[in-house]
């Protein structure tokens, strides 16, 4: 059975082979002729199949092989598998994609709120089915967005017709929270203890506080990054870790995170004094220069920095805070200091200033909250507006 065309409108054909059928757009009839060859080859080496029969499993494997695998960064594509495999597909995979309605993921979501199996993949690739007491809005919120986006690529690659299902259901409400970070006294306690570390946990702790450096990029450092001479860190790569990948390096977050900083004086000669004393121990860095690396040269394991700065805090009896919250110290004493936003900004890497805005909107207030105060100081009004209070009286 040969294929047909019906052009629907100007612009706008029906394709139809077999028992399948498909909507595209052609300039005329020969670039509908040439859509139609190539819907056929799909039908028949089967990489097409009927919307009303396409389950969502099909589609979130279509997603991940022809999307998600190729343009996302690993540990994104990893903890969407994750999602995907520990609870989405076991409650959705198997219903047809018409057949999903807002009112089905309205369901799913609430039973996550409350306790609930899940599939929990082991480090070695194994699966077990626990119990989990229920998810966060946070991270319910997570996973209805990554239905959503599974479905608009649907859309976009003509599998599904109408609207996103996941758009019409309104997202888990997250309360937004403030960055976890240390004042001024907390930051001097912390440094007082940090004295009796190693010099490679103070040059850690030291960078990610006065540049502001995720754990990744920190961990990415090579030598020729470290500006000695101009006092300045340069940000190129990130070093990460995945189950069943080991240690890998990739390009920053954003185009934005690449970038050279500015670093003090007296963070430079603490790390003079880490290299020569990497090389006094007689580190031998393999295939690399990096600046945190394990005993035989190999780069670190980028969660051996968050598991002693866990038991450091704890040890030295300081308030909680994970590494992550040295980054966020960095950007609200700078903040509080006056720095404009745009400046921290591209301190942290930050795509846009808006970005930071959002994140440290809570400083940003009481900055604001500070301005008004400046101007009542600066500009005495107290005589006019008593004078109003008492001419109004009087009346």
């Amino acid at each position: 059975m040969a294929g047909n065309i019906v052009k629907v409108k100007e612009g706008s054909y029906r394709l139809r082979y077999k028992d399948y059928s498909r909507y595209v757009k052609a300039k005329n009839d020969t670039q509908a002729q040439r859509l139609l060859a190539s819907f056929i080859t799909e039908v028949e080496n089967g990489d097409f199949s009927a919307p009303s029969k396409v389950t969502f499993n099909e589609l979130a494997k279509k997603w991940l092989e022809n999307y998600a695998g190729m343009e996302l960064a690993p540990k994104t594509l990893f903890r969407y598998r994750q999602m995907l495999e520990a609870r989405i597909l076991p409650a959705l995979g198997d219903m047809k994609i018409v057949n999903i309605k807002p009112l089905d993921l309205v369901g799913f979501y609430k039973s996550l709120k409350g306790p609930h199996k899940y599939i929990k993949i082991k480090l070695d690739g194994t699966k077990t089915v626990e119990t989990s007491p229920g998810l966060s809005n946070k991270t319910l919120k997570h996973h209805h967005s990554l239905i959503s986006s599974i479905f608009e690529k649907a859309i976009k690659w003509d599998i599904y017709k109408g609207d996103n299902p996941a758009k019409r259901v309104d997202a888990p409400k997250v309360e937004r929270k403030k960055a976890a970070c240390y004042d001024l006294e907390q930051i001097n306690r912390m440094l007082e203890a940090l004295a009796g570390e190693e010099l490679k946990h103070q040059a850690a702790v030291m960078i990610a506080l006065t540049c502001g450096l995720r754990l990744g990029e920190i961990c990415g450092l090579e030598w020729q990054d470290i500006g000695f001479e101009m006092n300045s860190i340069e940000v190129r790569q990130s070093s990460q870790y995945l189950p069943g990948k080991g240690i890998f390096t990739k390009s920053p977050k954003t185009e934005s995170s690449k970038r050279k900083i500015s670093a003090n004086r007296t963070l430079m000669g603490l790390l003079d004094a880490y290299r020569a004393d990497q090389q006094n121990k007689g580190f031998l860095c393999a295939s690399n220069n990096r600046l945190f690396v394990n005993w035989e040269g190999t780069p670190m394991f980028p969660n051996a920095i968050t598991n002693w700065f866990s038991k450091f805090i704890k040890r030295s009896k300081l308030s909680r805070l994970n590494f992550h919250g040295l980054r966020h110290t960095s950007a609200t004493f700078l903040i509080s200091q006056g720095m404009d936003v745009q400046t921290v900004a591209g301190r942290l890497g930050h795509t846009t200033s808006a970005t930071t805005q959002n994140i440290y909107s809570h400083f940003l207030k009481s900055k604001d909250r500070e301005a008004a105060d400046l101007m009542e100081r600066s500009f005495p009004m107290r005589n006019i507006t008593s004078d109003r209070h008492e001419k109004r009286g009087a009346k």
